[in-house]
Parts: structure tokens; sequence; C-alpha cells
């Protein structure tokens, strides 16, 4: 068994991992990460990606799910990597982190002891290329770069920008989050681009920001609006807010995670009048709790995590997107669920349920069906998205802004 160590030494989350996954596949190797965290640098102690089997993961583990088409296994300890039984086992290194230097020196050493062979190649950047060498020597054996989503390709293989006029579209959240930290959405939304033959002008408005982002001005130009997850319950009021114009201008709205729990708090608010309809999480003391702690059969708190299927409901335009599937398998990351007596009264409104847990009646999918497009999914579909085969989600709502 060969060990390949690639070393990158990068401060963004984004790209830890990206490159390494790229050779992995190239090679057919496993890709595996180690269980070092990111030892108090903040961004890469946010591991948001989901494993199938339950887990979550370094963000970089996405690129080499997107390259190989071969699902992540669960983190490795450094010591432990000499013992995987694979011909052929891929790690990426960052020195960045301190930890992850002194991870690879041990890794070094067991597997000098087990008599495995170690390569290593070192990513170096430059002017936007990112440059791939073995150790020690001067020839460059690849270059890549990154398209305006993110995406890594080769050197001379990048695709051709789309003709015509760009479609004006607004994620609401923090841009250096989306680029440097957790880039599947943008990479998801590029498939999606690139497969529709469209041509996009991305714009970021952070929630966050004081004073408040005047929604209808922001807006007013707009021909989409994502609404991305997250667990910073500072962005709920403007999400929130953004939904209400959205639903006011009938405007394309796609909201994932979170977004699809501001989705329906907009409608709350904006279609049943409940003005004080907020989720529990941001606000415990709203009369009207738009989403509330998910507990499981035994009445405990429940995280709920990995892939796992959503069941959809027929003759919805979720289940019209999925081809007219029964279920549709999604990453899920969530601990909080759409109120059930709540939701019966926001039906009344409009919103429908278009996809369930499966085995539970507690929503997974929710939409507006008098709407263009105002479809939210509790989970992160972006995740499955691959170039060639963007997730029907994306495709759905780019399909609905250019029209």
């Amino acid at each position: 068994m060969t060990v390949v160590l690639v070393v990158h030494d990068t401060p963004l989350p984004a790209l830890d991992g990206m490159i390494a996954g790229e050779i992995a596949a190239e090679r057919g190797a496993r890709f595996t990460t180690l269980v070092t965290g990111g030892a108090g640098h903040a961004r890469f102690d946010c591991h948001i990606h989901v494993l199938v089997h339950g887990e979550m993961a370094p963000n970089g583990a996405l690129w080499a799910e997107r390259a190989s088409g071969r699902t992540v296994a669960a983190p490795v300890d450094r010591g432990a990597v000499a013992r995987l039984t694979d011909d052929c086992v891929v790690v990426p290194i960052n020195p960045h982190l301190p930890v992850q230097a002194e991870a690879r020196t041990r890794l070094l050493a067991t597997a000098a002891q087990a008599g495995r062979p170690v390569e290593t190649y070192r990513v170096t950047e430059a002017d936007g290329i990112l440059e791939v060498r073995e150790e020690g020597s001067d020839v460059v054996l690849s270059l890549w770069r990154r398209d305006g989503y993110g995406r890594p390709f080769l050197v001379g293989t990048e695709p051709a920008e789309a003709a015509g006029k760009p479609l004006d579209i607004v994620f609401v959240a923090d841009e250096a989050c989306m680029r440097e930290v957790y880039p599947a959405n943008l990479a998801a939304l590029g498939d999606a681009a690139e497969a529709l033959g469209l041509r996009l002008a991305v714009r970021f408005v952070d929630p966050r920001q004081f004073p408040e982002p005047a929604w209808e001005r922001e807006l007013a130009q707009a021909d989409g609006l994502v609404l991305p997850g997250g667990s910073d319950m500072e962005q709920v009021r403007g999400q929130t807010e953004a939904a209400r114009v959205a639903i006011r201008r009938n405007l394309p709205t796609l909201g994932l995670c979170l977004g699809m729990q501001t989705m329906a708090t907009a409608v709350a608010q904006e279609i049943c009048g409940f003005n004080d309809a907020n989720l529990a999480e941001a606000d415990p003391s709203a009369q009207t709790k738009t989403f509330v702690r998910l507990h499981d059969e035994h009445g405990r708190p429940q995280h709920r995590l990995g892939l796992l299927p959503c069941r959809l409901v027929p003759g919805s335009q979720l289940a019209g997107l999925a081809g007219g599937a029964a279920t549709m398998e999604v990453h899920y990351n969530h601990r909080f669920v759409l109120e059930s007596e709540l939701q019966k009264r926001l039906s009344e409104s409009g919103l429908t349920v278009s996809g369930w847990q499966d085995g539970r009646d507690l929503a997974d999918a929710i939409e507006v069906p008098t709407l263009r497009f105002f479809i939210g999914m509790q989970g992160h579909p972006e995740l499955s998205s691959r170039r060639g085969r963007p997730h029907p989600l994306f495709a759905g709502f780019l399909s609905a802004a250019g029209a």
C-alpha cells in the first residue's frame, strides 16, 4: 500500500484537500482526511461537509467526492493510515495547521515502520494558478485553476463562459464564507449554470449587516434568490425579510436547510399575518414558533445527519423536478423541524409540504405552488451535485430564474 501525501499550505478550508481529491480520483485511490480538526483555527474547526454514513468532515472532502464519484469514509487517525489495506491512499496535509504538520511527521514514521512507500507532492499557488510538483523537484506535474464558482479545472480545460446577458442571482450570505469556507453551494450553482448554458452574475448580501440591507432595493433587479444554510442565527432576520420581498415580487427563491426555515417563516409573516413568527432557535420567546427542536420517537433531542431518503409528494413541483421519483436521497444536518400544527395553518395560506422525512410526518421540503419557484429543502442537496449532473433543485431554480 502506497501512501500519497499532498501538501498544500492554505488558509482557506474551501481549498484544503481540493487537489488531493483530484489526485485521488486520477489514481483511483482512497482519499482520507485525518482526525486532527482545526486545533483552534476556527474556520478549520467548522466541519460542515456531511458524509454519507452520518458524520461531519472537513469541507474540502467535497472535492474528492465530486472528482471520483466515490463517497469519502470517516477520517482516520494519523497512526492508522499505514494500516489501511487499500493499494493507494491519498492524504491531504495542510501545514497551515500546526497539528497537521505534526501529524505528517507521525504518519511518515508509522509508514516507515510498516514498510509502506510514501510519495509526497506539494501544491503551491501563484496568480490564481495551483501548481503541483513532486516534493524536492522543480518539475511542474499539473496546473489547476478555479472557475468563478470555485470549481477546479486543469488549466486549458476550463469551460467557456456562456453568452448572453447574465442572470442576477443574489445570495443572502457572507461572501467570504461561501467562497472560502463552504464551497458546495457555489459549485452546485455552477454545475446547473453550465448544464443549462446560462451566464450568471452572483451577488452576495450579508444579512448580518447593520444597518439592515434595504431588501426591496437589493432585489429590485434580481432574477433569483438563494437562501443558504448555516448555524448563525444572526442571518435569520435578514433571510426572512429577503424571502418576504421575494414573495411580493414572485422572485424565484431556493432555500437550503436554514433557508427553508426562513422561507417558511416569511410565509407565516407575509401571507398568514403571524408577524411574531420566528424560529425557536433564533427567538425562544416567540409566541408563534415556526421551527422547533427535533426529537426522536422516544422524545429525546435528535441530530439528523447523513444521506437519507426524502419522500416526495406526487404532483409537487419538487417531485416534477425529480422526474416523478418517489424519493430523493439528500444529505441532512439539522436539529430543528417545521412545527406540525403551524404547518397545517400555513397550508391554508398556500404553503405545501412537498417532501417528508422517511417514516415520519415531519416536513423535509416546502413550496408555494402559486409562485414561479419558491422551494426550500431542509437538507443540503448541493452536496449531491456534480459537473454534468447538476442537482435537479438547482437546475429547476435557474430555469425559473431565466424564464
